[in-house]
């Protein structure tokens, strides 16, 4: 096994964790009506979970086109429209954070189908990898 194959597992650990910190901020964010972070903690939630899967199968993703492109691939091979779905509310929410209009009861509800895409997203990842 070659160094930056051990890395591997280190840095799926560090997508999952950043993916599940990020979602926790977002909903404190929330909670203290910050409607901008709170969108932009969850894209980035979105955003590590697909770098996460892709890094458990050794593919890094670089830039935000390629994670796009990742997470329509899966959701067409996994058959879930919804990893798709909740990917462009989560891009919506990006944009958000630089043009401000979406209000709070839009934020929830985008999250309402991040938060679930996310747990899918991380479910994809093998358990061992998780239990290092």
């Amino acid at each position: 096994m070659t160094s930056e194959n051990r890395d591997i597992p280190q840095q799926v650990l560090g997508y999952v964790a950043r993916s599940r910190h990020y979602l926790e901020n977002a909903y404190i964010s929330l909670e203290r009506n910050e409607v901008e972070k709170a969108g932009e903690f969850l894209w980035g939630s979105m955003a590590q979970a697909i770098k996460a899967v892709a890094a458990s199968k050794g593919r890094q993703l670089r830039h935000q086109r390629e994670v796009g492109e990742y997470l329509m691939e899966l959701s067409k091979a996994l058959r879930d429209p919804g990893l798709r779905d909740a990917f462009r509310d989560a891009n919506s929410l990006h944009q958000n954070f630089y043009e401000s209009g979406l209000n709070r009861a839009i934020v929830l509800e985008y999250g309402e189908r991040i938060r679930p895409a996310v747990g899918r997203l991380l479910r994809l990842i093998p358990r061992e990898m998780l239990e290092q």
